[in-house]
């Protein structure tokens, strides 16, 4: 295991969120050489497709943010 990887490990919650954060920055910027595996593609046309059937579930982002909210609020965070 690289060590980077153990010390993501070791780092707490919030620490691991900055982490996340940041990779995704990163990968913002410098995705333009990178082509995704050809199962992200059938992944997405999948769940295109189950929610054009209506046979997933939608929730309102307000609603969504609040359930969070009160999650993070019950952890003490």
């Amino acid at each position: 295991m690289p060590a980077v990887l153990k010390e993501i490990d070791e780092m707490d919650i919030a620490e691991k969120v900055q982490t996340m954060d940041y990779l995704w920055s990163s990968l913002q910027t410098a995705s333009s050489g990178y082509t995704p595996p050809a199962w992200h593609g059938e992944e997405l046309s999948r769940r295109q497709h189950l929610y054009a059937e209506g046979k997933v579930p939608v929730y309102d982002w307000i609603d969504v943010k609040a359930r969070l909210d009160a999650r993070r609020a019950a952890l003490g965070k």
